[in-house]
């Protein structure tokens, strides 16, 4: 069986095992209304080709425009700080509890000096950051010491923002986040019911205003509605989310008739339905409104593989290439020491296998890096500013072998930059680790 399907297959079951608690309440999708619902997409997104834009290899569609710290996030360039894990809002399609302050963290990194955070943030060379949690506003004293600071080291070099629901806002406490330099502030208008006067108190304070909101099915006729009121109100841009079922939330989801599709994670259907209407909604009254749907396939792929190359390209040896997917490649054959190089990948024709080895060695590896002291399995310590952190192996997978014509086939998968799926088991394998899937995904 072709070796993406058996992959897919993987990730079904996988799905059955993670919620088999809730088993026999989830609707997931079958053959039929896959089908259905694939030809709606179709039709929406055939209405929309003139005016539909498409980033990040085909994983992100837009309108108009698309946000600063969006195209940062894309491009790996983005650090989201949790600054509290603890929330005043109560939304029913939350993936996690928001219940615990907790000292300011990020993948697997805690902060509790923004001194740290810093040196940090310029030493992996990020070129944006946010403010997340929970809800920044509830350690608002926090947050704008976090803000301050790390305006007053980078200033216009670094582009920063926020997330909140508002409720805790207030001129006074807008006008202070603006003169602490904070670029931007994303709003979930949808944890306040769509009530736009929290909102409202940003306006013409903060340099830039968005709406970021998981796209819900039962809330779009009242979306249609606020989006002209946003738009007055100086928001430029809204981030639509795919939801995504947690065996948190899924007591709430689950009381709603929604369909769930199998991936990396479950994830509703009509959600990504939604979002597209909306997108030709506004296209089709020409709403000055940049609309992005932000898909889980492209949250999974580019934020993970960023964050990956972040870290690895700061500790590749000489021996290993970084690759789009953000590990580390190493390629030999055991007596003539064969490697290619990244340069040589880039104009595969310099390459004739029949002249090099008869087969070849691929090895993929990932780094990760925390401050755990009691996880003793580590590399190396690495001390960035005043703080100590530990360099781990992440991925680290069973080397594939390939002959003369398997690696002639390797290297024709960079001439479309991974565009092709090999049905081969060793060559999806290598594949999967080499590049960003394309495209969202057909239902399944």
């Amino acid at each position: 069986m072709n070796a993406y399907i058996n992959y897919l297959n993987d990730l079904t079951n996988k799905n059955n095992l993670q919620y088999v608690g809730f088993s026999t309440q989830i609707n997931w999708v079958k053959y039929s209304n896959a089908i259905e619902y694939e030809s709606e997409k179709s039709l929406l997104l055939d209405k929309l080709d003139h005016k539909l834009n498409w980033s990040f290899k085909n994983t992100k569609p837009w309108i108009n425009r698309l946000s600063k710290g969006c195209q940062l996030c894309g491009k790996g360039e983005w650090s989201c700080l949790f600054i509290t894990g603890k929330c005043n809002a109560n939304c029913f399609y939350c993936p996690t509890s928001q219940n615990k302050d907790g000292i300011p963290s990020t993948q697997g990194t805690s902060f509790d000096n923004v001194e740290d955070y810093i040196q940090y943030l310029d030493y992996f060379g990020f070129k944006g950051a946010s403010l997340s949690g929970g809800e920044p506003l509830i350690v608002f004293d926090r947050t704008l010491h976090y803000i301050k600071s790390i305006k007053k080291f980078f200033g216009d070099k670094l582009y920063l923002w926020m997330y909140t629901n508002g409720i805790l806002g207030s001129v006074e406490r807008y006008n202070q986040l603006a003169a602490a330099g904070i670029d931007e502030i994303r709003f979930d208008i949808g944890a306040t019911n769509y009530d736009l006067k929290y909102l409202q108190l940003a306006k013409d304070i903060i340099p830039n205003l968005t709406v970021e909101i998981p796209a819900v099915p039962e809330e779009f006729e009242k979306l249609k509605q606020v989006i002209p009121e946003l738009i007055k109100m100086g928001v430029k841009n809204m981030n639509l989310h795919q939801m995504r079922l947690t065996n948190y939330n899924a007591p709430k989801l689950l009381n709603r008739d929604y369909t769930y599709l199998h991936g990396e994670h479950a994830t509703v259907l009509e959600s990504e339905i939604t979002a597209l209407k909306i997108i030709e909604f506004v296209a089709e009254n020409n709403l000055d409104i940049g609309i992005n749907y932000c898909a889980f396939h492209f949250k999974n792929r580019f934020q993970k593989a960023g964050f990956r190359k972040k870290i690895a390209s700061k500790f590749i040896d000489s021996n290993s290439q970084l690759t789009e997917n953000g590990f580390l490649r190493t390629i030999s054959h055991d007596k003539s020491n064969y490697t290619i190089d990244n340069e040589q990948l880039k104009n595969t024709s310099s390459i004739d296998p029949q002249k090099n080895a008869e087969s070849i060695e691929i090895t993929y590896k990932g780094l990760l890096l925390d401050d755990n002291e009691e996880n003793q399995l580590f590399h190396k310590k690495i001390n960035i500013g005043n703080k100590t952190y530990f360099l781990r192996s992440g991925l680290v997978q069973e080397s594939q072998s390939l002959n003369q014509t398997d690696t002639q086939y390797f290297l024709n998968l960079f001439d479309k930059n991974g565009a092709n799926i090999p049905e081969q088991e060793n060559l999806f394998l290598a594949w999967k680790n080499e590049f960003i899937e394309w495209d969202l995904r057909d239902y399944f």
